[in-house]
């Protein structure tokens, strides 16, 4: 509390004038982080065209999520650390705001779905755990240096899309009934 007050110029009681608790401003400052980056993926969201359909939708969204943690990380990096270690209703209400940004995932997923880019046999869940582990990390591997985020988000989309294998190679249904003979 003191090095808040210090960065705050003011008196660390004074914190208490605005909250009446430590666990208050953290829920204050975890819901202004999640509102944030949450806000700015929508901020991509609205600048697709009207015909967008759900590949532009699902790139937005990565590029928009990527960016939103370069640009407010140090919030989700604070909600890593601390979910656990919050009371419990400071801690329900970030699962809440956790579970309406998984929504919106889930959501990109569907509508891949519904307009044929993903399969119906492929796990919605999955994919959402998946893609999020690759863009939560973005800020332990991001180097603007080495291409900017929408070169790694069309890469990133080829590889979701079209997989990494050659064109030549067979695919991993073949791979299955190799598996499924030598067992």
């Amino acid at each position: 509390m003191r090095s808040i007050a210090e960065q705050a110029n003011i008196e660390a009681a004074s914190i208490y004038y605005h909250f009446s608790s430590k666990e208050e401003l953290v829920d204050v400052v975890m819901e202004h982080g999640a509102d944030s980056i949450f806000q700015h993926i929508n901020g991509h969201f609205e600048a697709l065209p009207p015909n967008a359909n759900a590949e532009d939708r699902f790139r937005a969204a990565l590029v928009g999520q990527m960016s939103a943690l370069l640009k407010f990380g140090d919030y989700a990096l604070a909600h890593g650390r601390l979910l656990s270690q919050l009371p419990d209703a400071v801690r329900e209400r970030q699962i809440k705001r956790r579970e309406r940004h998984q929504r919106v995932w889930t959501t990109v997923f569907d509508n891949l779905r519904k307009e044929g880019f993903l399969r119906e046999d492929v796990d919605v869940s999955l994919c959402r755990i998946a893609v999020l582990g690759f863009i939560n990390s973005v800020q332990t591997w991001f180097d603007p240096k080495k291409g900017s985020l929408d070169k790694i988000a069309d890469q990133f989309i080829t590889m979701f899309f079209e997989g990494v294998q050659p064109a030549a190679k067979s695919r991993r249904s073949g791979r299955k009934k190799e598996l499924a003979a030598s067992s």
